[in-house]
């Protein structure tokens, strides 16, 4: 009797788990398909976001004055990362997921460039950002910013054509 009990247990506990496991890998199948199916509006929103930023925002760090740069600035920074962040996200979960499901040197391509803007983002201009959020207004930053931002502006303008061309 006590090993009827055990095993009822045993074998609610197996069902459950597996239960749980099943709906997480359909969760993840739904979410990498959604993800999948929307990455060339994804790749356009970061394209134009980065032109954005290029063309329009970080020139603008120059004309702000050393008084308000200090405020400023981290309010840009946080603003802008509830766009970035999600888009960046959305885009590295995508790249790894076609890599292992799709394959094919496009999409291998495509992937080493999304790692290589994040690699930039994280180890380049988050630092510089880092440095004027510490030291207020520095046009030196500021230029350094804006010119190795080029490189994540051509990185992002690759992605979006290298998505469009596996459309």
């Amino acid at each position: 009797m006590h090993s009827n009990w055990m095993s009822n247990i045993l074998k609610y506990n197996y069902t459950s788990r597996q239960n749980h496991y099943t709906l997480y890998i359909k969760n993840m199948n739904l979410i990498i398909e959604f993800i999948h199916e929307h990455i060339l509006a994804i790749d356009f929103a970061m394209f134009v976001l980065i032109w954005f930023v290029q063309l329009i925002a970080y020139p603008v760090f120059r004309n702000v004055s050393e008084r308000d740069f200090q405020d400023w600035h981290p309010k840009y920074c946080r603003r802008i990362s509830y766009f970035v962040l999600p888009l960046m996200t959305a885009q590295l979960f995508e790249a790894a997921a076609a890599c292992f499901f799709i394959g094919g040197s496009l999409i291998l391509s495509k992937a080493i460039l999304v790692v290589s803007a994040w690699l930039i983002t994280f180890f380049i201009s988050a630092p510089i950002h880092q440095k004027l959020k510490v030291m207020g207004k520095n046009c030196k930053a500021i230029d350094r910013l804006i010119s190795t931002n080029w490189y994540r502006t051509v990185i992002w303008t690759l992605i979006l054509l290298f998505s469009f061309l596996n459309y």
